[in-house]
């Protein structure tokens, strides 16, 4: 089995992506709906976190946001440096102790990038968002929702609770009762499914915002 390394998102996912998908960069952003809230965030400074090639990057800097854009793929982090010269990168897998101290984040971005681990790790990867935060920041994010149809086969081994692999990946399906565990010690602003097309399919996502308390 091939865990959700470097490699895998290197040569499995985002080379993939960048090699065969012509238009990268989408004209409108999931986060314009949100604008009114983030822009209520105290201070400027933000963790992109699992930030991909950059499309959530460009619209926090547009927006006047002091980015550091995070992901565990040097290729990504190599386009996303082609896309926004004058971003700022940062190499790191998201399982682990964040590079950031302690209160001195006002924003953290995870834009369907946290929907990949067991529960122990998802619980640890909140509780270090919510250490490097300050006090009222806030974490915006999108994860895959268990109301996605396709996602479970007959080939997909079941590790936990709502946790599943195949293809090579591990994935987690969300629902309510998860978020009940994962937000208690948030506020929670947002919380709800939304209904997507992408890559020509309907994709069920939960979109959160929780401030720190």
């Amino acid at each position: 089995m091939i865990k959700n390394n470097q490699e895998y998102w290197n040569e499995g996912y985002w080379k993939r992506v960048i090699n065969n998908q012509k238009k990268l960069f989408k004209s409108e952003n999931w986060l314009d709906k949100y604008k009114g809230i983030i822009n209520k965030v105290e201070g400027n400074s933000v963790v992109d976190l699992g930030c991909g090639i950059g499309q959530d990057t460009k619209w926090l800097i547009n927006n006047g946001f002091d980015v550091i854009s995070c992901d565990i793929s040097s290729i990504a982090l190599e386009k996303l440096k082609e896309f926004i010269p004058e971003s700022k990168t940062l190499q790191i897998d998201i399982r682990e102790t964040l590079p950031f101290k302690d209160n001195s984040i006002n924003l953290v971005n995870a834009d369907l990038s946290i929907h990949y681990f067991n529960m122990t790790d998802t619980i640890k990867v909140f509780n270090e968002i919510n250490r490097i935060l300050i006090p009222n920041g806030m974490l915006i994010g999108r994860v895959n929702s268990d109301k996605n149809e396709g996602y479970i086969r007959e080939e997909t081994k079941i590790i936990e609770d709502n946790y599943y692999y195949d293809f090579e990946k591990y994935f987690r399906l969300f629902n309510k009762e998860q978020f009940d565990i994962l937000s208690k010690n948030w506020k929670t602003i947002v919380l709800n499914e939304d209904v997507i097309t992408r890559v020509n399919k309907k994709k069920v996502l939960w979109e959160f915002i929780f401030q720190k308390i």
